[in-house]
């Protein structure tokens, strides 16, 4: 190791490192074991100290390589990747580590560890994954819930070797389900235990002491708001959260090209605790299709913007409706060249666009996993006997992904009459695509109007003040 290394590793005080991460933490951070579960409800601060604990290991234990995955690949580039990034910066260690956008990597520069991020979706290149200092020690999925099975059981044979530290291979998740295979194999049957170690934590916001007051008293307020969705939410109950409104949807990879729907429909809903979410929906033959999707947290409008225009969900030359509430949002959104229409939002919008969603086949593609993960928990209001609280109202949680897909059909939904029109016969469902067409076109043409309008006026003024 060079003098310029040693001397930026010697550098890094880690001695109150402790005392930065929750306490409730601090076992599972020094646990050995094979495989560790941290499982937990909203608030708890599992995906933040796990990568706490990563910055401190691989720099002062040498010889970890992470790999951090989650079910699809690009979700990593807004949510795990990240947070990494945000941390790293928090800490002021930017000098310590190399950074690789493109390959959405880290290199601790004084070590030569590696912190990895790939999807199963790319499986392939992840058994042909090699590091320059020595083997695959650790490997870390976010949002396990979303894996299979299988999918654990090809991560966990990648753990094979020589090591200078112990494999270990950790879970985070929220137990949304009393039926998923985590809980049958893990905490009922244990059957992995019997072969490995497994070291399970579970936390809840109540753990958190770094959490603020605010966020504190949301989570409290769903004790009254409805008791069994703060049960596993909040408190990380394994169960079922309540009655369900969409039973109707399959997680299938879309099979057709963008160009091959008979209309496709964007539509944004803003957010910043609460994720931003722009969805991209298509309609083929009486089905909706969610195809594509960008969910991101505590960015700005700018920065949203930015994401955007990197991954390119949402592109110039198409219309997309968002939320009305913020039109300061919206304008800067047409400021940069697109063309967003504030939705309508009429009275009954909301049990609209449930009705006209559930008389429809709905397939949502496997990378859309905000909206899976939300159409799990989108639910009707309950007592705490579990009985439907009347009339019939959703539960406003975890709910943006489901609000920007009533905001891109909106303009299907709010038809003259039934919802279900478009599920008809073809041809019927022809004539109607081709009105919505049309009346997409108008808008679009009026807001390009506008924004040509808008830049003639400021030309002007930069004449008059020549």
């Amino acid at each position: 190791m060079g003098k310029k290394l040693h001397s930026l590793l010697s550098a890094i005080d880690f001695s109150d490192y402790y005392d930065r991460i929750n306490r409730a933490f601090w076992d599972f951070f020094d646990s050995k074991f094979r495989i560790r579960i941290s499982v937990g409800g909203a608030g708890s601060g599992k995906s933040f100290s796990t990568f706490q604990e990563i910055i401190y290991k691989i720099i002062v234990e040498l010889g970890h390589n992470y790999l951090i995955c989650r079910k699809v690949g690009t979700t990593n580039k807004t949510s795990t990747y990240a947070l990494l990034q945000q941390i790293i910066a928090d800490l002021g260690l930017g000098d310590v580590f190399k950074e690789n956008k493109s390959d959405l990597t880290f290199t601790c520069i004084p070590t030569g560890g590696m912190i990895v991020f790939k999807g199963l979706d790319d499986i392939e290149k992840i058994k042909s994954m090699t590091f320059p200092t020595g083997p695959l020690t650790d490997i870390v999925i976010e949002e396990a819930s979303e894996i299979s099975q299988p999918d654990f059981d090809q991560l966990n044979v990648r753990l094979r070797g020589i090591a200078k530290v112990p494999f270990q291979l950790t879970l985070l998740l929220n137990p949304i389900h009393d039926q998923h295979w985590i809980k049958r194999e893990f905490f009922d049957l244990q059957s992995y235990q019997k072969t490995f170690p497994v070291y399970i934590l579970k936390t809840t916001y109540l753990d958190n002491e770094f959490l603020d007051d605010d966020y504190r008293s949301v989570l409290e307020s769903y004790k009254d708001i409805d008791y069994e969705f703060y049960r596993v939410y909040c408190l990380g109950e394994w169960g079922s959260i309540g009655k369900n409104i969409f039973n109707h949807w399959k997680v299938e990879t879309c099979p057709y090209k963008e160009e091959d729907f008979d209309a496709t429909y964007i539509g944004i809903d803003w957010g910043y605790v609460h994720p931003s979410v722009i969805v991209k929906v298509g309609l083929k033959d009486g089905t909706i299709y969610t195809y594509s999707e960008l969910a991101i947290t505590d960015k700005t409008n700018p920065e949203l913007i930015a994401y955007n225009e990197e991954l390119q969900v949402f592109r110039k030359g198409e219309s997309a409706t968002a939320d009305s509430a913020e039109p300061a949002r919206i304008k800067e959104w047409v400021q940069a060249g697109y063309s967003v229409l504030p939705a309508k939002k009429p009275p009954g919008s909301v049990r609209r666009g449930i009705d006209f969603m559930k008389s429809h086949k709905w397939i949502i593609d496997p990378s859309c996993v905000r909206t899976i993960q939300e159409v799990q928990i989108y639910h009707w209001k309950t007592k705490k006997n579990g009985e439907v609280v009347r009339p019939e109202e959703p539960i406003e949680i975890s709910d943006d992904a489901i609000k920007a897909h009533f905001y891109a059909l909106e303009v299907v939904s709010h038809n003259k009459g039934k919802p279900g029109v478009l599920s008809g016969t073809v041809s019927e469902s022809k004539k109607e695509i081709i009105e919505i067409r049309r009346d997409q076109r108008k808008k679009i043409k009026e807001a390009i109007m506008a924004q040509r309008k808008r830049r003639r006026e400021e030309l002007e003024k930069l004449e008059n003040k020549k």
